[in-house]
């Protein structure tokens, strides 16, 4: 009756274990835990059904064969329990070709010794009675326990993987290390086994009747190796940024290659290892690289540092606090980025900002002026008198025009006309003091807005000069103008409008006079020739 019953107790993991195997396979493509677990749950299906087979065979050649079946699942078994814990550890990993070969040549071997056992006696030496309803199991040899000492060497390397998995991940992940450690009862009772050397019939499947249905819980409720992370260790290698953990005393705990690649171009000759030593022993003890004693409290700080040690490279830098228990500073995060293409580009950006702020001043400058004298126009000049008659002290506007300039124009041409334009413009601005405007008011009249009470002196004075220049026109020409000017003196709260309108009305009576001089208005009596 017992047999029975433990017989059912195979029979039910084997069928558990199977449809496992089975959907598992089907979602194989979603990540390579599913691939594990099939092929895992295959190697549990086999285990339990052999098993089962072997607690109802009571004679010693059709033991020998079924037994030779089972050893080929419980190395499957081994082999999947360590390939699951590669799959959790990191969803992206997939089995290369030397992998599998290594895995393969155990097995094998395993397989290999049993098929040939009737002639060497060596994985086990006959069967005995267990006493225990007739069942009879294998009296085991030495390279039984050479293969058993094998196989839980794998097993705990695939246990100590997957611990560590569960101590580092978030508990999102934990039900997919919890999958591997479910194992334990079988190995529990395989353990027990073999201590009574070959007394008792093997029970490790019986584990299997816990193993299977938790697997199945997790595989199809929980999407275990969907879930499982990427290794924390590929994905800090891949980072394109330097980062390095420095300890409380400065010391660089881990690195990256992105931070080794960076720590050799700062500093050609540092040593091949650099855990265990400072940056301050790297780099120096100036280097922003090394976290001061100011950052175990307060904030993170975040700091770009252009050329760097003389390199070259600026450098973004940020160091971030690591804290252990009690909140207590252990070390530092520093995340380094090279910044010096994004630094060449922000100041070739601002090269190109500040050409195009000079230009569009130029063009508003321009937009200002007169394009043949130079001097500002007459839109400015409105702007400017506007904001000079709204100031204190003295303030005069003179209003000037070249004496007969039609003739010029019909007599050397309208090349040489500009030419006396220019000229004159240019002596009329030398003579302006700074905050005075010196303005073209159209064709060939001219506004200066003077300050002080000397402005009748100063323009009868330019009137002089002016006269007394003679100007070079091309072809060895040479030509004398002279210039009438209207000066109107604010008095009140004169507009410009107003004060050029009087200018106007002086300078119409310095043209009537007979031109070359100037008229202060009201006053309509010209001022004496100097």
């Amino acid at each position: 009756m017992i047999t029975i019953v433990l017989c059912v107790l195979f029979l039910a993991a084997s069928v558990v274990s199977t449809a496992i195997a089975a959907v598992s396979w089907r979602r194989r493509s979603r990540a390579a835990g599913f691939g594990a677990t099939a092929f895992l749950n295959v190697g549990l299906a086999g285990w339990s059904a052999t098993d089962a087979a072997e607690m109802l065979v009571r004679d010693p050649g059709l033991l020998q064969l079924t037994t030779t079946v089972s050893f080929v699942f419980v190395c499957a078994v081994v082999v999947g329990w360590l390939v699951l814990s590669y799959a959790l550890a990191d969803r992206a990993w997939h089995p290369t070709r030397r992998f599998v070969v290594l895995l393969a040549i155990e097995p094998v071997l395993c397989v290999t010794a049993m098929a040939t056992n009737p002639w060497h006696h060596l994985f086990f030496g006959g069967f005995r009675d267990t006493g225990f309803d007739g069942g009879l199991v294998p009296v085991y040899g030495p390279l039984f326990w050479a293969h058993s000492a094998y196989s839980y060497a794998v097993l705990g390397f695939a246990f100590v993987r997957v611990v560590r998995l569960w101590s580092i991940t978030s508990s999102r992940y934990r039900a997919a290390a919890f999958a591997v450690l479910i194992s334990l009862p079988s190995a529990l009772l395989n353990m027990v086994v073999l201590s009574l050397h070959g007394r008792l019939t093997d029970l490790t499947a019986l584990g299997f009747v816990i193993t299977a249905p938790l697997m199945y819980w997790m595989v199809v409720r929980e999407s275990m190796p969907a879930q499982a992370p990427v290794a924390h260790r590929r994905v800090f290698e891949k980072i394109s940024d330097a980062v390095a953990v420095v300890g409380r005393d400065g010391r660089i705990l881990d690195i990256n290659p992105a931070g080794e690649g960076l720590l050799r171009l700062l500093s050609p000759d540092m040593p091949a290892d650099v855990i265990g030593h400072t940056m301050a022993d790297i780099l120096g003890p100036d280097t922003p690289l090394m976290p001061g004693r100011d950052l175990l409290v307060g904030d993170d700080r975040e700091r770009t540092v252009e050329n760097a040690h003389e390199s070259g490279l600026d450098l973004d830098i940020r160091m971030s606090r690591l804290y252990g228990r009690g909140d207590r500073c252990v070390g530092w995060a520093i995340v380094t980025r090279d910044v010096t293409d994004l630094n060449r580009q922000r100041r070739e950006l601002e090269r190109q900002l500040q050409t195009i702020e000079l230009l569009r001043a130029d063009l508003a400058e321009q937009a200002l002026r007169d394009h043949l004298t130079g001097l500002h126009n007459r839109r400015h000049l409105m702007s400017g008198l506007t904001r000079a008659v709204t100031g204190a002290g003295p303030l005069s506007v003179a209003l000037i025009d070249i004496d007969h300039f039609k003739n010029i124009n019909d007599r050397y041409g309208h090349a040489a006309g500009d030419t006396v334009l220019i000229r004159v413009a240019t002596l009329l601005a030398g003579a302006a003091r700074p905050g005075e405007l010196c303005a073209r008011y159209g064709g060939e009249e001219f506004v200066l807005v003077l300050t002080g009470d000397d402005a009748p002196a100063r323009v009868d004075a330019l009137r002089a000069r002016v006269a007394g220049t003679p100007i070079d026109v091309g072809d060895g020409r040479t030509v004398t103008v002279t210039f009438s000017a209207g000066l109107a003196a604010r008095t009140g709260p004169e507009t410009p409008e107003v004060l050029l309108e009087i200018a106007d009305t002086a300078l119409y009576a310095a043209k009537h006079a007979g031109r070359d001089r100037i008229v202060l208005a009201p006053d309509p009596l010209a001022l004496p020739k100097s």
